[in-house]
């Protein structure tokens, strides 16, 4: 039996429809052409929408893990790895969307580098056709999220001091090493994969990506930006279901990779980060004074103030449920 080129794992909750059109993008618009006896394979986090039902009667060639209980887009991840059989694997989140050919030409491309390239991805797009810089870019430092959360990178957007991790200035129109790949389109080599192992699931969601390429390079692996293929990414599926909850995460989260990575600067990296949520709070009441009622206001007020509250407990809103 051939090993196939490309094993696809995509972890879905409660994202029916936008899994509908990944999907038909991979089966019936060619985004699996040219690979060898492809496998996708789709583990669905106890959505309850129906999901594994329209997977089971639309896409009967996908490989469906229906797991009893949310366990994060780590866990997922890695019970999708478990049955992957392919030579490389891709992490794919469901709204992304994949043209004719694209995966084929990654594929191709991961293969003819050298052996210490682990990891690659190509050009994420948003659906105006605009480049997400988060596809390749640095890894977060102590210096960079301090400089986030005092706002200093919108402040100084075209500065690389203060801007460091979207690698200001380059316009992803060369093929170059980066630090950090996003995880919602991550092509991965055998090799790397068991060299490093799958994701850490102590990152619920958010992270996960950033401490998976973290380990990569530590393992002594190169990850490789391409800009000759390129998907869309329609981005935001975790924002729009639970915005306050998946804001408070990213907080949680950052100081979980910190502990793990920087031990050393997490209390200084905690620190500030909640002084930067203070003032985000202030601004947003004296917000709140100007505009009573405001929706936006109200509601990234709701934001900050859960991300407070994990800052300062270091616990994750989202979990099981």
């Amino acid at each position: 039996m051939d090993v196939p080129d490309l094993s696809i794992i995509i972890v879905s909750y409660r994202v029916r429809e936008v899994l509908r059109g990944c999907l038909r993008s991979l089966y019936q618009e060619g985004g699996l052409r040219g690979l060898t006896t492809p496998e996708v394979i789709v583990v669905d986090n106890a959505s309850g929408d129906g999901t594994p039902e329209m997977v089971r009667a639309d896409f009967p060639q996908v490989r469906l893990l229906a797991l009893p209980e949310n366990r994060g887009f780590s866990a997922g991840n890695n019970a999708g790895l478990d049955l992957a059989t392919g030579r490389n694997v891709l992490l794919l989140n469901p709204d992304t969307l994949v043209p004719d050919g694209a995966l084929a030409a990654c594929v191709a491309f991961l293969d003819a580098q050298p052996e210490d390239v682990g990891a690659m991805t190509c050009r994420v797009e948003s659906t105006d056709g605009s480049l997400q810089w988060e596809c390749s870019r640095r890894l977060i430092t102590p210096w960079s999220e301090c400089c986030r959360a005092l706002l200093l990178d919108r402040v100084f957007k075209r500065s690389d001091l203060f801007n460091r991790e979207p690698v200001v200035g380059w316009d992803r129109a060369d093929t170059r090493k980066v630090e950090c790949l996003l995880g919602a389109f991550m092509l991965i080599r055998r090799r790397a994969l068991e060299a490093v192992g799958g994701l850490d699931e102590q990152f619920f969601l958010m992270y996960e990506d950033v401490d998976w390429c973290k380990r990569l390079r530590d393992a002594g692996f190169r990850a490789v930006f391409w800009p000759g293929a390129r998907i869309t990414h329609l981005g935001g599926q975790s924002w729009r279901q639970d915005p306050i909850a998946t804001y408070a995460n990213t907080h949680a989260s950052a100081v979980l990779y910190f502990r793990k990575h920087h031990p050393r600067a997490v209390g200084t990296v905690r620190l500030v980060s909640r002084l930067g949520m203070e003032v985000k709070i202030l601004l947003l009441r004296l917000n709140l004074l100007r505009k009573p009622g405001d929706d936006y206001t109200v509601r990234h007020l709701a934001m900050a103030r859960a991300a407070r509250a994990s800052l300062r407990t270091g616990a994750f809103l989202l979990r099981h449920e």
